[in-house]
């Protein structure tokens, strides 16, 4: 008895082989552009996403002592979800940063309401100006947002 063997082409070994398509560095360039498309609309969405932090759990806001935690982790995970067009300015850290918070106050049963300030605070200044300030005041803030978290 005879075995044969039967290979099917390769479809992706051949396109791979094949001259054409675009070129890598093309690729990313497309893709960059196709980005920035979403840039206004992030920024404004991460603007959303404070205010109503803000609103809710301001300083200010009547009833915060009522809130629970689980919706300002769902509000400070918008500003993250969109904080890549502010990467720069620090604003995705910080909200990661005031997301271990509440989580250190969700299990603790309670509110840190001078640490949900600070972090208020600094979210919106790193969001005004945290790009144009020194890399190290930046990293200096950031690290300090991280120690308050961590209490």
């Amino acid at each position: 008895m005879t075995v044969r063997k039967f290979r099917p082409p390769n479809r992706l070994a051949a396109m791979i082989k094949d001259r054409g398509g675009i070129l890598a560095k093309d690729a990313v360039a497309a893709a960059e552009a196709n980005v920035e498309t979403l840039r206004d609309s992030s920024l404004a969405a991460l603007d959303e996403a404070l205010e109503a932090i803000e609103a809710r759990f301001g300083p200010t806001a009547a009833g915060r002592a009522g809130e629970d935690f689980e919706t300002l982790y769902t509000l400070t995970l918008k500003i993250i979800d969109v904080a890549g067009f502010a990467a720069d300015a620090g604003v995705d850290e910080a909200a990661v940063s005031l997301c271990a918070l509440v989580d250190n106050c969700a299990e603790a049963g309670a509110w840190r309401w001078d640490a949900v300030d600070v972090h208020l605070s600094a979210l919106r200044l790193l969001r005004n100006v945290g790009a144009s300030l020194p890399a190290e005041h930046r990293r200096g803030m950031l690290d300090g947002l991280h120690k308050v978290a961590q209490r």
